[in-house]
């Protein structure tokens, strides 16, 4: 009987053992997930993906993969994560309630009602929630040389009525097809272009700073308006909505992992539109990573050491 004892006692104490082996270890199993941080196709993207990515590698256990770019447009983001491939991602609130949610912009229209109304429809369609603006208004804008500004007395957009059957204007393919893009913008304003030349953006500001086209559609906050000695026109009708950038995530992981909304919300009002672009420019003037470029704002933001 004795031994019988002591024969059950060592397979307990095996299995005990076996068992350990498995225990998750810390940062696993119903304390954390995967947390895939996307973006789309340009700088700014990139940029945003790995200040997010990077902050939640540094303040959560989750596991964080950054995907900068493959994702080309907001319909594509948004099935992304609707097929569970995408967990994390900025989008600019103009465009979802636009281009996403097929909403018009009404004359009582504030940045804040917008803001509110995209968040209130992308969480009914979508299940998805907006987190709170990084404090951007990351807006179109049209671009001119700085010199021909001057000799042609160009401020605001309609300004450049008189002179657009002169002119070339250049754009992304995206813009061209948008809602709130070329056709509504030309119409707008009365603007009757000799030309339009579609391009890829980087492409663009060559062929601008170069005068082979004369007007150039491309974000506010992009960093090479000031590096290349280019001015960004007034929109003084109000064409296009405000555009603020916030961070996008599914409603049932913030439920399950609310760390990921809190850590994220970290980053609201840190980047106003002056250190947006020269965090582009860092990028595409003086050609350092993105991984680089992102660190160097947690660090100095203080939010991570």
């Amino acid at each position: 009987m004795k031994k019988w004892f002591i024969l059950l006692a060592c397979f307990a104490l095996l299995l005990t053992a076996c068992g350990g082996k498995d225990k998750p270890a810390a940062g696993a199993g119903d304390n954390s997930t995967k947390v895939v941080v996307a973006s789309k196709n340009f700088t700014e993207q990139y940029v945003l993906a790995q200040i997010m990515g990077q902050l939640l590698q540094n303040k959560t256990k989750h596991q964080v993969t950054i995907k900068e770019g493959g994702y080309a447009a907001s319909a594509v983001l948004n099935q992304g994560m609707k097929d569970g491939g995408v967990q994390v991602f900025v989008d600019y609130s103009g465009t979802g309630y636009i281009n996403v949610l097929k909403n018009t912009l009404q004359p009582d229209d504030t940045p804040d009602s917008v803001f509110q109304k995209t968040n209130e429809g992308y969480q009914k369609q979508y299940g998805f929630e907006w987190l709170k603006p990084l404090g951007m208004n990351n807006t179109f804008t049209l671009i001119v040389k700085e010199d021909k500004a001057k000799s042609l007395n160009l401020n605001t957009f309609s300004d450049l009525v008189a002179h657009s059957k002169d002119m070339v204007i250049g754009m992304d393919a995206a813009f061209y097809a948008r809602v709130d893009g070329y056709k509504g913008l030309t119409e707008k304003y009365g603007m009757k272009f000799k030309d339009f030349k579609e391009m890829d953006i980087s492409l663009a500001f060559s062929a601008l700073s170069e005068g082979k086209i004369d007007v150039l559609v491309a974000y506010a906050t992009d960093g090479r308006i000031p590096a290349l000695k280019l001015k960004s026109l007034k929109d003084d009708k109000q064409y296009f909505p405000p555009y603020y950038a916030a961070p996008i995530v599914p409603k049932s992981l913030i439920a399950k992992y609310p760390d990921i909304a809190d850590v994220l919300n970290q980053l609201a009002d840190k980047l106003d539109d002056k250190t947006m672009s020269e965090l582009n420019a860092m990028v595409d003037m003086d050609k350092k990573p993105t991984a680089e470029v992102a660190k160097q704002f947690l660090t100095k933001a203080g939010l991570i050491k």
